[in-house]
């Protein structure tokens, strides 16, 4: 995977129709029951608005670092100058949205104490958006999609997404070869016909098939149909702890199961899997890819408290953990460096050529990872090594040495050193703590002025007697002789 392909995320614009809606949080502590009913007592503490249903799925996108065109209608009503003012803050375009009086703008209001909620209180008046709305947008249809990379259509069965007005928007979309993202909800998938991707849970699919899907086959089974019926290319089933299964119209399946973290609220985790798939799907992941980077996604928003949003530096980040995405380049170091910096993490750094892996090895990581939070290991380049130690070494090719480093559990993250020392690394990284062997400590250590300039310190560690690549060559040299 191409990690580095998110750097262009800056230039993609993302077209959005749905239904939008404000969240509410009244947040409080419970410290008795009501005299008047066996009831809990809310002492308030404050109150939070977010943007829910279509307009999480845009926050979203902007936290990635993308650009948005919003479709739909909102009330002339405190809840709609809400979202109006929240889009005009995030440079969101919205000279297609419009207020109407004839609106009101749905508002869901949860009481919340210590993460649980006790009350939700929906204000909604579900219909049809009004028929000017749609005359508007079918006169200005090539002005909406100047300039769109894709499609999304957020749909919470709250009167947006009627047929005529989907089929508007998926007709101009393919004729101009857009991708087009459904994340959908009801019976009638009619008015998504023609979409590249539709999203549904299990339930979901469940419903609009009319029967309970209790295996493997059975959701394959459906999940072709559908694609075939309706046009789609792809039906990408969200699973929860299962993540996600993609189904094609060819009835081939691949599962993708979520990545652990420890659940908080599941609010708004749909919204943002729709997003970071429009996205990747811009930016030309492959299926696969998207899903994976999808889940990933999706456990950041899971692990926090209500509607939440994952940014470009959380997402990358959090991809790299992953062993297969250990390996930093110079661009992806810059988004992780960034983001462990927001977070407060003391950044360690050590180097080397970690030719033939051993013991000593491991220990010196072991030690260097006690001085902070995160362990950055540059590993020589085959080239440099060759500079170096002579054009025998190395023994271990360097793919095959950064293999062997990103599935150690002490090393965080892996980057290549092309040059004989790290002095232009420490320069882009500035990690709180370079390490290096007391075999160095009253010798001349080149990059230490570097480190000084930033405010950064050296570290000295003890290193494992008679364990060294060279030992264990010429060990291996007199076995072979004798």
């Amino acid at each position: 995977m191409n990690v580095e392909k998110l750097r262009a995320i800056n230039d993609k614009n993302i077209l959005v129709f749905g239904d939008y809606m404000v969240d509410k949080y009244i947040l409080g502590d419970v410290s008795r029951i009501s005299p008047e009913a066996p009831v809990p007592v809310i002492q308030m503490r404050e109150e939070q608005c977010k943007i829910g249903g279509a307009g999480n799925v845009i926050n979203n996108i902007i936290s990635l670092g993308a650009n948005v065109k919003a479709l739909g209608c909102v009330g002339e009503d405190e809840a709609g100058n809400f979202i109006i003012d929240n889009f005009n803050k995030n440079d969101i375009d919205i000279l297609h949205f419009r207020k109407m009086s004839n609106i009101k703008t749905i508002c869901k209001t949860r009481i919340v104490s210590k993460k649980q909620q006790f009350l939700r209180i929906d204000e909604e008046n579900i219909k049809e958006l009004p028929y000017e709305y749609y005359d508007y947008l079918n006169q200005n249809i090539e002005d909406i999609f100047s300039e769109i990379n894709l499609l999304i259509i957020s749909d919470y069965a709250k009167g947006a997404v009627v047929e005529k007005t989907s089929q508007l928007l998926i007709r101009k979309a393919k004729e101009k070869n857009i991708p087009i993202i459904v994340d959908p909800k009801g019976n009638d998938y009619s008015k998504y016909f023609g979409a590249t991707i539709v999203t549904p849970n299990v339930k979901e699919l469940s419903d609009v098939v009319k029967k309970e899907l209790s295996t493997e086959e059975s959701i394959i089974i459906e999940s072709g149909k559908l694609c075939e019926n309706f046009g789609f290319d792809y039906v990408m089933l969200t699973r929860s702890e299962k993540g996600i299964s993609s189904i094609n119209k060819d009835y081939e399946k691949k599962d993708f199961p979520a990545v652990a973290k420890e659940i908080i609220d599941v609010s708004g985790a749909g919204d943002t899997v729709v997003a970071t798939m429009a996205l990747t799907m811009t930016l030309g992941f492959s299926i696969e890819e998207m899903c994976r980077i999808a889940n990933i996604a999706a456990s950041i928003v899971v692990s926090k408290f209500g509607t939440s949003t994952v940014n470009l530096n959380e997402l990358v980040s959090n991809i790299s953990i992953t062993r297969e995405f250990k390996l930093l380049t110079s661009e992806t170091a810059d988004y992780i460096i960034e983001y462990l910096r927001e977070n407060g993490k003391k950044i360690v750094f050590t180097n080397g050529c970690f030719d033939l892996l051993h013991a000593g090895h491991l220990s010196s990581f072991k030690k260097a990872k006690e001085f902070g939070d995160v362990l950055i290991v540059a590993v020589n380049s085959d080239l440099s090594i060759k500079r170096i130690k002579g054009e025998l070494r190395p023994i271990i090719k360097e793919k095959d040495r950064i293999e062997m480093l990103c599935a150690l559990e002490c090393i965080d993250y892996v980057i290549l050193m092309e040059d004989d020392n790290p002095i232009e690394l420490l320069k882009k990284l500035k990690p709180d703590v370079s390490v290096k062997g007391k075999d160095w400590e009253n010798k001349n250590v080149v990059e230490k002025p570097v480190i000084e300039e930033y405010g950064g310190k050296i570290e000295f560690i003890d290193l494992e007697s008679g364990i060294s690549t060279t030992t264990i060559i010429e060990r291996i040299l007199r076995a072979y002789n004798e």
